[in-house]
């Protein structure tokens, strides 16, 4: 997984063991963050290996803790070495913090962030893969969900502090929002759904937004009341996310797999990028207009080709005028920079800037994600069933003529 977003002023390029930091005009390389290969050097606590029980009588109690400890409690520190890989990065809103999270051994790591560098506060343990990282408004706690659709808050105040298990979907949560007034958590996941749920009462659904055929693979934040979506049934859509009213449907050439948000001049006007799955043009690049306090347009369309096809592309950041995109190409990572505005490739980089990158993330192999597998498989058992019916019917016509 290679990640990568723009938060002013800075481009943050995340992975394998490495965060890097960019200036986005020249592309130099101004700060990093190294992780070391294991982890418990610097605070991950693992347990001890669960002990496998040998032949005789079995212990009359069950081990009631081991079944309730996060995965990367379990992982024994001997026999086996796992690979540490960044999975999710991000700032909280004021940029004093940083959080990551890792696969391999999993966990979630806090950074007070520096100019010069990041001090690192707390390493804390994953039960599973995470899929999606926010900081609340005020920094004061990041939520990361995971692969099985749980969400878990993490304190940012008392950085040693257990997480809290806040909500749970039935599949992988893709994205997630916080609102600005820290009332509401907006999910959204593989099975097409939308909830926003109160907070600090977490079990009290407040709304759902429903229409997507499809997974959601994106949220943003609009305004207090307002925010857009995207999803593989190859939509937009705009919705009053407190009543759960969609507001604007916008059709898109390919499914959409990541999207982006930036709020131009005059306010209440946008800019929405969104990476599309597997068509000629990677990028849509879309202009959206509030026209009245319950209206959306898009009024304007630009189309980024990226060189479709001739690399794997998996994500994308987006600036005033460049869209910084990574994927694959010969089966190791790479970076292309484009312009927003007419699609074509940047120009006025710097001689070297691409080299200078890959060198300092020392990249081996890099294998994107599969995202066909974000796709729901079905399956018609009932077509086969009515045939077989149908026989059954006409031998036992043809039984009882004859």
């Amino acid at each position: 997984m290679a990640t990568i977003f723009f938060s002013e002023p800075e481009l943050v390029i995340g992975h394998g063991r490495k965060v890097l930091f960019l200036n986005p005009g020249d592309l130099q390389i101004f700060k990093e963050i190294e992780l070391p290969p294991d982890l418990t050097t610097c605070g991950l606590k693992l347990a001890e290996p669960v002990p496998v029980p040998g032949p005789g009588p079995r212990p009359s109690h069950p081990a009631s803790s081991s079944k309730q400890q996060p995965a990367a409690l379990k992982e024994a520190t001997g026999s086996v070495k796992v690979e540490v890989s960044i999975q999710n990065v991000t700032y909280s809103p004021d940029r004093q913090l940083l959080a990551l999270t890792t696969v391999g051994q999993k966990a979630v790591l806090l950074y007070k962030s520096r100019p010069e560098n990041a001090q690192l506060l707390s390493v804390r343990p994953l039960t599973r893969a995470s899929s999606a990282l926010r900081f609340c408004s005020d920094g004061s706690s990041v939520l990361v969900t995971d692969k099985t659709g749980d969400c878990y808050q993490y304190d940012c105040v008392e950085v040693d502090a257990p997480p809290r298990l806040l909500l749970g979907h039935l599949s992988i949560v893709y994205d997630i929002l916080w609102s600005e007034d820290q009332q509401y958590i907006i999910t959204c996941d593989r099975d097409d759904k939308i909830r926003v749920t109160n907070y600090p009462a977490t079990f009290d659904i407040h709304s759902y937004c429903l229409g997507h055929k499809e997974f959601v693979s994106g949220l943003a934040m609009l305004t207090e009341q307002h925010i857009i979506s995207a999803s593989g049934d190859k939509t937009l859509r705009v919705w009053n996310y407190t009543s759960g009213k969609e507001l604007l449907l916008h059709e898109l050439p390919a499914p959409a797999v990541r999207m982006l948000v930036r709020q131009l001049e005059p306010e209440k006007t946008y800019e929405v990028a969104v990476l599309l799955y597997d068509y000629v043009d990677a990028i849509g690049v879309y202009r959206l207009e509030q026209t009245t306090k319950e209206s959306w347009s898009i009024t304007a369309t630009q189309m980024v080709r990226a060189e479709a096809g001739n690399w794997n592309i998996c994500n994308f950041a987006l600036t005033d005028n460049r869209i910084y995109v990574t994927g694959a190409e010969n089966d190791r990572l790479t970076l292309r920079v484009y312009d927003s505005r007419n699609g074509e490739t940047a120009t006025g980089l710097p001689d070297g800037w691409l080299k200078m990158v890959l060198d300092n993330l020392d990249v081996d192999a890099f294998m994107p994600e599969d995202l066909s597998v974000w796709f729901k498989k079905r399956f018609d058992n009932v077509s086969d069933y009515l045939e077989r019916k149908k026989r059954r019917i006409d031998e036992q016509k043809q039984q009882k003529c004859g």
